[in-house]
């Protein structure tokens, strides 16, 4: 190894926290978005399935990060960037519809989100790949700074999901507000500013 090589903590280190302040911070109000609409019908009791759903959605962007990285699939910034706020449109979208129904996770929707995160993850992987592409050392080990990367936006997402279900206790138990209008609620928001946000690209 090089004297200006890093060593692979170092690499970790390094991207973990581009990861982590990619995510975790109010210019990435479009992923953070998708994530409050992912789990606006979701509370605190269904902890288990949330991770299985945040771990859906990151296996989608890692895969898609992975490979716009290594130049296999071609990305079109200006078609991602609006795509993006296209998928949490169509997720509040259907939160609306199966609170209209009067349903929830406990009927097999879940299915459906899970399929969402996934799929849509794909998305939200070419988007985060815009960021990740100018921040990469040549000549440095791809794979551990694509994980390291990768491990800083999964802890990100799950301490906005945890802030995400706080606030769900704190307003369905405490405030007493009726389960489906937070939901409603959190739904409404993540629609208005995804369509805000596609007029501004368009």
């Amino acid at each position: 190894m090089t004297q200006n090589q890093n060593t692979l903590s170092d690499i970790f280190s390094i991207y973990f926290k581009i990861g982590f302040s990619h995510i975790y911070n109010i210019a990435a109000i479009d992923h953070i978005l998708f994530l409050v609409a992912l789990c606006a019908l979701f509370s605190l009791k269904d902890w288990r399935q949330l991770l299985i759903l945040i771990t859906a959605f990151t296996i989608g962007h890692s895969i898609t990060l992975a490979l716009a990285i290594l130049d296999i699939i071609p990305i079109n910034e200006r078609l991602i960037e609006l795509l993006i706020p296209v998928t949490i449109m169509i997720t509040a979208l259907f939160n609306a519809y199966t609170i209209w129904k009067d349903k929830g996770y406990r009927d097999g929707k879940s299915r459906i989100h899970y399929m969402m995160a996934l799929g849509f993850g794909w998305i939200h992987g070419m988007g985060f790949s815009n960021y990740l592409r100018s921040t990469l050392f040549p000549g440095e080990n791809l794979f551990g700074q694509l994980f390291s990367f990768n491990i800083g936006i999964e802890l990100g997402q799950i301490l906005i999901l945890a802030k995400i279900l706080l606030l769900t206790l704190l307003f369905t138990k405490l405030l007493k507000i009726k389960r489906n209008h937070w939901a409603f609620t959190l739904s409404g928001l993540a629609f208005a500013v995804s369509l805000y946000l596609i007029i501004d690209q368009l």
